[in-house]
Order: C-alpha cells, then structure tokens, then sequence
C-alpha cells in the first residue's frame, strides 16, 4: 500500500491542507478557519479533523495510507499538543506528527536547507536550521513579555507613542494618535477600559495603519523605525556567527525587510515555500521509515526520533560513512586475507592526502607566522581525530624542545576521553568554547579541528569562535564540502572514500588524519628553524636515550668523533644546536670558553634559531676564540 503525505498548516487566521504523493507531487488541498490551540483549543482540534477528512475524501484515501504532520500555533505548549495529538487517533495513521506552524515554516522557508526563518505575525518568533538540520529557537514567548518584532508589539508602541503625546503635547496630535484615539477612545476613562481589555490580537490590528502612515506622519515612521530595530536585533541573535540565508514571513514580512539595514537586507532571500509545504517536507522525512508492511511510526513521534532520522540520512551520504562498493564478507575471511585487504586499503591513503598538500603548504606557512609573533598551534577534535590531534601536541616538546603550550590538543570530553569513549561529548557546542576559553585561545594563535565526518558540533562551534575571535582556523575532514570545511578559513580534505569496514573512520580516515598532522607539525617546526639538515637538532639530551641519540646527531651533522660530540654537547649544555654551532665557530673544541658559548648563543638568537643561517654568517661574524 502506498504511503501519502498530509500537511497541515494551522494559525490564527486560516488553516490549509495540503495532500501530496511519496514524492511531493499535489493531489488534493483545502482550507478553512483559524486553528490556534491557545486561543480556542476545542474549535483547532475541531477545524484540522474536518479538513483531514474532506481532503481524504477527496482523494478517496484511508488515514493508514497516510503520514500527516500538523504544524499548528500554540503547539509549542506540550500540554495542548497531547490534546490535539489524542483527539486525532494518531494509531489509524501510518505516521502521525505534530509540531509547532513555526518549525513548519522553517522547513519551508529554504526547502529544507539550512536558513534562518522569521516569523512576524501576530507575534514573532526565530528559528534557525543548520547543516547538521538542528533546530534552534530564539524568542516567540508571547505578548505579555513582549514577542517583540511581532504586530501586537508594533500595535502597543503605537499606543504607547499616542499616549506619550497626549501627556506631552495634547494640542497637536500627529496622524497615528489621531487614529490611535479613534481606536481606544477619546476620554480617558475609555481609553483605560480599552488598555485593561485589550488582547494581543487587538493590538495588532493596529499595525497595518501604522504602516500606512509611516510614509506621511513622522510618529508612525518612527515607531517603524523602532519594529524593523526589533526585528533586526532578533535576527542577529538567531543567525549569529553562521552565514545562513534569512528568510522574513508572515503578515509583515514585506513591509519590514526595506526597513532593516543595507547589510541584514543582504542576508535575506525570499521563501521557497510556505508552512504547509514545509509540513509535506517533515512528512516526506518521516514516510522514509512508513514503507508498506512496517508498523506504523510512533504517534507522537519526537523532534529528537525525526532529528537522529534527519541524520541518519545525511550521514548515509557520506564517503566515510558509506560502504565500499565491493564488498568483502570480513568475517569470513582467514586472518592473513583480512590482513591482507586491510593493508590494501591502507595503500590510497597517501594519494589522497598528496592531494591536499597545496593547501597544507598554506596552513604551515601562517602556522610558522604564528609561532614568530608568539602564537600557538590549537588541534580540536573528537573521538579518534580529538586523540589524534593529542598525540601530535604531546609528542612536540621532546622532539622539537618546544613549551608543551605551544602545540596543544584538545578532545570532547577533555583528559578522560584518551583513554574511554565519550562519544556523547562531540554534541556538546558549549564544552568547545569553554574549553579553548580554558586555555586563553585568542587571535594570535591557530586552530586546527579535526573531523573526519566534517560535521562534529564540537569542532564546528570551537572552529566558529576562533574565528569570531580573529584567530586563523582550519578544517581537516575526509569528506569533501562538509561543514567543518565551509566554516573554517583553510580547508584540507582527505577524500580517502568508504572504510573496508563500513563506517569505522579510525581506519582510512585515521591514517589520513595521522599523516596531516604528522606533516603539519614536523613541516611548521622545520620552517621554524627546529630541523638542520634532516636532523632533529633542538632535540634537549634529557635523559640516556635522548643523550646518546643527541651525541649521534652531532657528529652526523659534523663528522666529529663521538669523543668530540661529547665534549661539545657539555658545553652546550646539552643543547644539540649550540653543541653543532660551536663546532663551527671553536677552533679548539678542548678549550671553548664562556664567551664562544655566549657569542654562539647570541648568534642563534639573532638568526631566530636557524641554525643553517648562524652557521652562513660565521665567516663575517666569527666568534671570539
């Protein structure tokens, strides 16, 4: 049996029905009254059964062929949702789904896409959608505080402008008091009745005259003035440092956009549809898990159930999170063949990431200008690329002798989740500010996120503040246009395609994430002056090992005797660096004196560490021997 889609639009001034095949395409629509759950919860209820049931008629469908969503006003209240929810019988339907008109807008607004809808009625009310389709809500908490940018706001700054004037200036009315008297009354006592009695609804009746006068009367303009301020200020708050398009709806969508500013202005486009069609979109969402013979969805099916559903498929498109098109029975394989497959898959690796090296070479570039003015090198990520990330950092200081500040890592979920999954943390936006807020990240320094899906909220939030803070950001992720790339001013993608074993990103996509940062770090410290040669010479003999390793060092980069080396690196105080340079500048390397030293590390200093320059400049600045 064929499963169709229902969408229900209902407000405070009509409701609309639309049917629509699996596909979208309009079969059938009807209309009628408001149905508003706040204002009359018997007669909404009421209203949107009616107009189920003529537009089934119509089609001549049964309600098991359908999955209907109801996007209707007052929604929001999950008491008057249950209601409405009970008294149509959700169980009879194949899907059954109720929300606020606002969330339907949303989805309308931009087809679907990410956008940020608002809705300027009545009342008012923001929401915003983003790529990983996460709603968020800014304001519509109704009249009484306020719903500015709403028409009942407009319609009591209108009478608040009228009153002003009667207190101030009772014998020479502009035209909006002149028309606000005319409303409430000219008297005070009628004037106070109306004030006490008053409902939202009444206030914004005003609001159309309002809008009449503002091209002739300087009060009206003002107060127009003062709503297109409102709405401005909502639309930054619900846009914030993102760059989705903005759509206006509603009763007063077209006369408030030529108020806002030229730049907001430039953010907005017009609706791709309206709340009904965006109901028939959250209806086709769900008719994806409706198919013929499975038992019908939940009744009141939950924005969290519809948001992991809207996931689901958005990482189903994913590279890395597809499967492979030949495709291997793993566990039946001996171990040798499984190793064998493995190893092969390993073997693409490089040439994804040699891809990518053009736009690696940009960020070592500005990660060397960082570190020159005192910056720092910041990965951020979750799971294995936040691990991933903390491996390169840690491993920093013993091989370059860099401050364990100066490259850092940071994982969701902080200390604790190196050594056992955390996997809820890569939700959470907030924990990314707060903690490159622990570190005292600022502009000077670079963030690097990590993730190989592209879509971590985590590293999207971390990599969104960084750059509200003027900081250099850069995305690393195997999946080519994801969001960690669009959001951050470098981008490096490592198409490495779906994992042998489908979906495990610690496979391909870790060996790719490994060789970037591997190449990121080793190339930033080598352009740093940390490197001569192909040797590690700011490596600090800190203990046996590293001694003997430093002692190695310096004579392949000298020729010396191990017996010489010895003698050199004492001196250095077991710097690898000085030890080499002093074997340039000493004459006798049996009797080197404070002052070689000295002028050898002056020399170091004024070359910033380049071991190469210092030791070019040694003929025309010998040290003292």
């Amino acid at each position: 049996m064929p499963v169709y889609l229902l969408g229900i639009d209902g407000g405070g001034s009509k409701t609309l029905a639309l049917l629509c095949d699996a596909q979208g395409v309009e079969m059938a629509q009807a209309s009628s009254g408001p149905a508003h759950l706040t204002n009359d919860l018997p007669g909404a209820c009421d209203t949107v059964i009616q107009l189920i049931t003529t537009v089934l008629q119509q089609a001549k469908l049964t309600p098991a062929q359908i999955v209907l969503v109801v996007g209707i006003a007052g929604a929001g209240d999950e008491r008057l949702k249950q209601h409405l929810l009970t008294a149509l019988k959700p169980d009879q339907f194949a899907g059954c789904y109720v929300t606020t008109d606002a969330k339907t807008s949303l989805h309308g607004a931009n087809s679907g896409a990410p956008v940020v809808a608002i809705a300027l009625g009545t009342g008012s009310v923001a929401m915003r959608l983003d790529q990983r389709q996460q709603e968020q809500q800014v304001g519509g908490w109704g009249f009484s505080i306020g719903d500015e940018g709403g028409g009942a706001a407009m319609g009591k700054a209108a009478v608040r402008a009228a009153l002003w004037e009667q207190d101030c200036h009772p014998d020479n009315y502009s035209s909006l008091a002149q028309y606000i008297f005319s409303v409430i009354g000219q008297n005070k006592t009628d004037m106070l009745t109306w004030l006490r009695q008053a409902n939202a609804n009444q206030y914004a009746a005003l609001a159309p005259r309002v809008i009449e006068l503002a091209g002739s009367c300087k009060a009206a303009l003002g107060v127009l003035h003062k709503h297109a301020a409102d709405v401005e200020l909502l639309i930054k708050a619900t846009r914030a440092d993102t760059e989705l398009p903005v759509v206006v709806l509603g009763g007063l969508a077209a006369a408030t956009v030529p108020y806002l500013s030229a730049t907001v202005q430039s953010w907005c486009q017009s609706a791709k549809a309206d709340s009904v069609h965006g109901a028939i979109l959250i209806a086709r969402q769900l008719a994806e898990v409706a198919k013929p013979g499975m038992r019908p969805l939940p009744a009141a099916t939950c924005d969290s159930d519809l948001s992991a559903i809207t996931l689901a498929r958005q990482l189903s498109q994913l590279p890395t999170e597809s499967r492979a098109a030949i495709r291997l029975d793993l566990a039946g394989l001996d171990t040798e063949s499984l190793l064998t497959v493995l190893n092969q898959a390993d073997q693409t690796v490089p040439h994804a990431v040699a891809l990518a090296i053009p736009q690696v070479a940009q960020l070592v570039d500005r990660i060397v200008n960082a570190f020159a003015v005192g910056g720092r090198l910041i990965y951020l990520g979750a799971g294995t690329s936040g691990r991933l990330g903390v491996l390169d950092a840690v491993e920093c200081p013993p091989t370059f002798s860099v401050k364990p500040e100066q490259v850092m890592g940071l994982i969701a979920g902080g200390h604790g989740a190196m050594f056992r999954a955390k996997e809820g943390a890569e939700d959470d936006e907030a924990l990314a500010i707060t903690d490159l807020a622990a570190i005292g990240f600022c502009a000077k320094d670079v963030l690097v996120g990590i993730a190989a899906s592209g879509r971590t909220p985590y590293v999207i939030a971390g990599l969104r503040f960084a750059r509200s803070l003027g900081a250099l950001t850069a995305g690393i992720s195997c999946n080519p246009a994801t969001e960690v790339l669009s959001c951050a001013e470098l981008a490096i993608c490592a198409a490495v395609g779906p994992e042998v074993l489908s979906g495990s990103t610690r496979l391909k996509a870790g060996t790719a994430q490994k060789l970037l940062l591997n190449m990121i770090s080793t190339a930033a410290m080598v352009r740093s002056g940390k490197v001569y040669q192909d040797l590690m010479v700011d490596l600090h003999a800190s203990n046996a090992k590293l001694k003997a390793r430093a002692l190695n060092i310096i004579c392949q980069a000298t020729g010396c005797t191990l017996e010489d080396a010895g003698y050199l690196l004492q001196h250095a105080d077991q710097s690898v660096k000085l030890a080499i340079l002093l074997y340039h500048c000493a004459p006798d390397r049996h009797t080197i004196s404070n002052t070689d030293v000295q002028a050898a590390n002056a020399l170091l200093q004024q070359t910033l560490g380049q071991l190469q320059r210092a030791i070019q400049l040694l003929p025309a600045q010998p040290c003292s021997a």
